[in-house]
């Protein structure tokens, strides 16, 4: 008897404590099941920050890459990357594909200081005036002038001594030359082009004023040799070249 009672208390202290495990793991169960989706519902706090984004330097994908960016910024400075987007494509580095590795923060920055300095073209549009081409700048500010050549003997053996005429229209007075002028003119075979050495110019050309360049050359075509006797239509470009001028700004041609 005394060993069925001493079975019996086990099995009452078994339940005893069956019950309290149950007590105590029941709030640790409730306790996680809350637990979990709160964590889980908290990862939205830790989104990318889309000022870490990196723009793409294929400027085809950002349509794709930054819609979302876009939408998660404010309205400033989606207006800001949106400006410096347009403001890219209209440069020489798409042009050239070439468009900088940057984040959307570094372009909102760089395009906020941009149009600091350039409040009325924000994006970098390019005006008439760079929207001309070089030869029409060179005709309207540095237009050339071939001096017809003198018969003599050197005639003969095809070389001769061309001088052109370098007009400064122009405000700031230009100090040296250096580079190649194209003469065409449409009995030309092909164009010929000149070489100018380094000219440097003691005064500088002052507004409205001129100098002469001059270059010995080898003629070998006759209608060039013909024309150039009587230059007044033949067609002067400025191919390739420096012009500096006096407050050190250089125009290049090329």
């Amino acid at each position: 008897m005394s060993y069925g009672r001493q079975t019996q208390r086990d099995v009452n202290n078994l339940f005893k404590l069956q019950r309290r495990l149950q007590r105590s793991i029941a709030p640790v169960i409730l306790a996680g099941a809350v637990t979990i989706p709160l964590l889980l519902s908290g990862c939205e706090y830790f989104a990318p920050d889309p000022m870490m984004q990196t723009i793409p330097t294929n400027a085809d994908r950002w349509q794709d890459k930054l819609s979302d960016t876009l939408d998660n910024l404010d309205e400033e400075d989606r207006q800001l990357l949106s400006r410096y987007m347009l403001r890219m494509r209209s440069s020489e580095a798409y042009e050239k594909g070439a468009i900088p590795r940057i984040t959307v923060g570094k372009a909102i920055e760089h395009q906020r200081k941009y149009e600091v300095l350039h409040p009325d073209n924000p994006t970098g549009r390019r005006n008439s005036t760079a929207q001309k081409s070089v030869h029409d700048i060179q005709q309207l500010t540095y237009p050339l002038l071939l001096l017809p050549v003198q018969a003599s003997e050197q005639d003969s053996l095809n070389q001769v001594e061309l001088s052109f005429v370098l007009s400064n229209q122009g405000i700031t007075p230009v100090t040296s030359f250096k580079g190649t002028i194209l003469m065409r003119y449409p009995t030309f075979k092909k164009a010929k082009p000149v070489a100018i050495k380094l000219t440097q110019f003691d005064p500088p050309i002052a507004n409205d004023s001129s100098r002469k360049l001059v270059a010995g050359v080898n003629i070998a075509d006759t209608n060039v040799m013909k024309a150039i006797h009587n230059p007044q239509d033949i067609e002067l470009i400025i191919s390739e070249g420096v012009i500096t001028l006096e407050d050190g700004t250089q125009v290049v041609f090329e």
